[in-house]
């Protein structure tokens, strides 16, 4: 279902209005899907690609229900305080012409701003896991009237760790409500809670998952040696507009910074040691141009709607493969062009394989296999020593001392002691993720020390020899046992 205008979606008058004032005067297709389905009351998963207003999408269609009720309320749940700015900032732009008010919950506020926000009963509610449950706990927040919660971003929340964080936040819910979960990405994790706590979901996809944006261009470059700041340096200078550097740590983006500034960039940091106000200033100054170059990590990667960011450079990949789609959604936003530059170097390949892997799924085992290889795991047992406990011939001789050696080829015949282990064996083999890559499995030749049952070995500890019994000696009990000495008279 699509429809060309908002008229067209079954919203009130006062919202629609409210969208015009925006400057939005067609839904977006993510709009155009998930209004519908919200507007019903039906719980519903999304997914679409970054920039394609997936914040909006929900925005409006819980503004359009608060309306109709006095007393109900809704929950915002992001995973970062710069999405849950953001999702402030749409909400608060669609209901400045109402009496709905919103509060921002999230770290680095002050607890007592927020208390004082609380106490005066807002409509909406914003805000990060770890700072909702902070007020939960204190029971300055009561999510009684909570109507609709919506959980955004919910893979990075997960990847965050905040999987006990948004069990605490469920149990205070109540159990009639209509909740939404949406993401660009839809791992397994994501699916798995959705499936606990979702009623009967509506799924809504626009789009391939896990697929860039096509307006984006991506460009590998390749860095030898240790010359990747200096290349850094020469793209600041030939690229034009804002850029948004992305790095793995704190500690890489404030050097880079203090780098840049020293040879006259425009630069500023933003990570998560900063200070909130000076993460409310970076991202301030980044969005109206005070300056060229923000140096971030994966912070910036969610919520930061900045259209001005022409050109993303990866200057280390990202720790979690669908990060990347997150940080090349920061440019091309809204059907923009934009460019997003990667560099490689050679500590870097690895993981960029892993986003490679999680990209194309043409992308075969085969490739995983010599990138990442498995270790098969060994069965231990306190009479059993495998030939990985054996590495040096020193050690094959004592294992030939203490037990003896049995060669097993695949297809002979096997004791039941020894198909037990063979069975066990093949349970830990690994599949090929593609079945046009499978093969017969090789026949190995396989090493065991089996120690013969007439003989008590000591596993990690020299075998002592029984000492025979020794003979009982009676001792008369009337004759003193002491030392003879002459009495003297």
């Amino acid at each position: 279902m699509t429809n060309n205008l908002f008229d067209a979606l079954g919203l009130k008058k006062s919202v629609i209005k409210a969208i015009r004032n925006l400057g939005y005067s067609a839904p977006t297709p993510v709009q155009a899907e998930f209004i519908p389905v919200v507007l019903q009351g039906r719980d519903a998963l999304a997914s679409a690609k970054t920039g394609s207003g997936k914040t909006a999408a929900y925005a409006i269609p819980v503004l359009n229900f608060l309306l109709d009720y006095d007393s109900k309320t809704a929950l915002f749940v992001a995973p970062t305080r710069e999405l849950a700015q953001q999702i402030q900032s749409v909400f608060r732009d669609l209901a400045k012409d109402t009496d709905i008010n919103t509060a921002l919950i999230t770290g680095g506020k002050n607890m007592q701003g927020q208390l004082k926000k609380l106490k005066s009963n807002p409509r909406v509610i914003i805000g990060t896991p770890g700072r909702l449950n902070d007020h939960l706990k204190r029971k300055s927040l009561k999510l009684d009237d909570t109507a609709i919660v919506v959980w955004d971003e919910t893979d990075r929340m997960l990847d965050l760790g905040f999987a006990a964080q948004i069990e605490e936040i469920i149990s205070f819910l109540p159990k009639q409500k209509q909740t939404l979960m949406l993401s660009a990405t839809f791992p397994p994790r994501v699916l798995k809670l959705a499936e606990k706590y979702l009623n009967n979901p509506q799924k809504v996809i626009v789009g391939e998952l896990n697929n860039p944006a096509d307006n984006v261009t991506q460009k590998n470059i390749k860095i030898e040696g240790n010359e990747k700041l200096k290349k850094l340096t020469s793209l600041l200078k030939e690229t034009q507009g804002q850029i948004l550097v992305f790095v793995q740590t704190q500690r890489a983006a404030a050097e880079i910074t203090r780098y840049l500034k020293k040879n006259l960039f425009d630069a500023a940091a933003l990570h998560g040691g900063l200070k909130q106000k000076d993460r409310d200033a970076a991202v301030k100054g980044f969005r109206n141009q005070s300056f060229k170059i923000l140096i971030a990590t994966d912070v910036a990667a969610r919520g930061l709607d900045i259209p001005a960011i022409s050109t993303v450079i990866n200057y280390e990949p990202p720790q979690v493969p669908e990060e990347y789609i997150h940080r090349l959604g920061r440019t091309g936003r809204y059907d923009r062009t934009g460019l997003c530059l990667n560099l490689i170097a050679r500590a870097d390949r690895t993981q960029w394989k892993q986003v490679r892997a999680f990209l194309d799924k043409k992308y075969t085992s085969r490739e995983n296999a010599e990138t990442f290889p498995e270790k098969p795991a060994i069965e231990t047992q306190p009479s059993l020593i495998t030939e990985s406990s054996f590495k040096s011939p020193q050690d094959t001789n004592q294992a030939e001392k203490t037990g003896k050696k049995i060669k097993t080829e695949a297809g002979k015949k096997l004791t039941n002691a020894e198909k037990k282990t063979s069975n066990k064996e093949n349970q830990n083999k690994t599949l090929a993720l593609n079945k046009s890559e499978q093969k017969a499995p090789a026949a190995q030749i396989r090493e065991e020390y089996v120690f013969t049952p007439f003989k008590k070995v000591y596993v990690g500890k020299p075998s002592k020899e029984k000492r025979p019994p020794q003979k009982e000696v009676k001792i008369n009990p009337r004759r003193p046992r002491g030392r003879k000495t002459s009495r003297k008279r």
